[in-house]
């Protein structure tokens, strides 16, 4: 009986109950990712067309009514070493195509520079295609633009409860 009663008093505050109902993402370091002011997007891990795909989705989503401009961040041009700017990485885990369709991931990361762990990352959110090839390069670009507006969303969504 100790033991159950350990065991619930324990269990509130281990890492599988530390997400908070009220977000959609994983918020590990509150206080750093309410301390972001500015930001800049890490792509040098990425093949080039992956990186104009992001390129452009931002360059869209930071227009006056563009999802990134529902965000207080700045963003700078590039990634400086040091600073207190978070570093936003995507990613893209592909996954092989199935004989009835296509499925690609995506993932949004926040880093502080120098920092090896996130301190706010989304789950990666699956896009689906029954329609897709992996071969048709302006297809799965789309899916790829549609990962990032759904992981963007996620970033908003929980910037916002996080206030």
């Amino acid at each position: 009986m100790k033991r159950l009663l350990w065991l619930v008093l324990l269990l509130p505050g281990s890492p599988l109950w530390a997400r908070d109902k009220k977000f959609q993402g994983y918020v590990m370091n509150p206080a750093e990712f309410q301390d972001v002011h500015s930001y800049c997007i890490d792509t040098h891990n990425l093949p080039v067309d992956q990186v104009k795909v992001i390129e452009r989705f931002v360059s869209d989503a930071s227009k006056p009514k563009g999802l990134l401009a529902r965000l207080p961040w700045h963003r700078l041009p590039a990634c400086p070493g040091g600073g207190r700017h978070a570093i936003v990485r995507f990613e893209f885990p592909h996954n092989r195509p199935a004989s009835n369709g296509y499925d690609m991931k995506g993932a949004l990361l926040v880093f502080r520079p120098g920092a090896p762990s996130p301190i706010y990352e989304t789950q990666a959110m699956p896009i689906r295609s029954f329609f897709i090839d992996s071969r048709d390069k302006l297809k799965t670009e789309v899916l790829e633009r549609d990962a990032l507006d759904s992981v963007v969303r996620v970033l908003v969504h929980d910037w916002r409860h996080l206030q």
